[in-house]
């Protein structure tokens, strides 16, 4: 197992200073070295100053020319570069702490979706890994499409990223969620019997219906929402043959649970599969489409 909090040194040796090594023991110009490896003078100076990678080509040169093995020059370009992206890594990831104020890391935190007690850079990665970025200036782009649909909504309320961070970490749980093809005429079928399990005490009900709902295609993910994210479900297309439904668990009431579900059922059932829905605690969206999902079929 990699352990990522293994050493880095801060330094690493350029190829071509331990080139320029070579070339001054053998008593050699630039200009008789540019001429041995086939390169112009001026090749040569960018590559003594480590503007210039070392190539395989240029490795086999130099191991015909200087007896050290191609591997030695590609390990030591190979090592060499890491250092520099790694430097340019922590200056990218020092701009990034400016995306900080803006994500609720520290809710995400509490509900153990990353991990505790993490600061500055560290964070940053942290968030990255979480929202699966190579940086969080990508966030925008990423989930544009998403941020787009929520600003529809008259309900919103909410800070954007906390919804975001709901969203994303739905998508992470139902990843994991094996599911039959979706079928719409047997999730519209099984409809009476998910509406029986209202009837089971407690939170009993849940694994049954969750099971249930896999086998028609629906990835139903129950999650609690961060801060700030007054959400109370989501219906999103993860592929053409499988659907997420996410529920919050902010209910006062079984009620509003199941009345949520059986909305959210109701966009899974009437509308596109290029489309995505999110509703909210206590929202007023009386588009035609939330309001044909209200008006779905409820099996009673």
């Amino acid at each position: 197992m990699s352990n990522q909090n293994a050493f880095q040194p801060d330094y690493a040796v350029s190829p071509g200073e331990v080139l320029d090594e070579h070339r001054e023991a053998a008593a050699m110009t630039q200009m008789e070295l540019a001429q041995r490896l086939g390169f112009t003078t001026k090749h040569v100076n960018r590559l003594l100053a480590g503007l210039e990678p070392v190539t395989p080509e240029t490795a086999l040169k130099l191991e015909a020319v200087f007896g050290l093995p191609a591997r030695l020059w590609l390990g030591l370009e190979a090592r060499y570069r890491e250092h520099l992206a790694r430097e340019s890594e922590q200056l990218r990831l020092q701009d990034e702490q400016s995306w900080l104020p803006q994500v609720p890391h520290r809710s995400l935190s509490k509900l153990g979706w990353i991990p505790a007690g993490l600061r500055g850079n560290d964070l940053v990665r942290a968030l990255r890994a979480f929202f699966s970025v190579g940086s969080l200036d990508y966030l925008p782009e990423v989930w544009g499409d998403v941020q787009a649909t929520y600003r529809k909504s008259q309900a919103f309320q909410s800070h954007e990223w906390a919804m975001l961070a709901w969203l994303a970490q739905g998508e992470r749980v139902a990843e994991q969620l094996p599911c039959a093809p979706f079928d719409g005429a047997a999730l519209r079928a099984a409809l009476p019997e998910i509406r029986a399990f209202s009837l089971r005490p407690d939170a009993s009900f849940v694994e049954p219906l969750v099971a249930r709902c896999a086998s028609n295609g629906v990835a139903l993910v129950f999650l609690p929402a961060p801060d700030g994210a007054r959400v109370c479900g989501a219906t999103r297309w993860l592929s053409k043959d499988k659907v997420l439904v996410q529920l919050s668990l902010r209910y006062e009431s079984d009620d509003q649970l199941w009345f949520t579900l059986f909305h959210e059922f109701g966009h899974v059932l009437l509308h596109g599969k290029r489309e995505q829905f999110i509703d909210f605690d206590g929202g007023q969206d009386e588009t035609d489409q939330e309001q044909e999902a209200n008006d779905s079929p409820r099996a009673s």
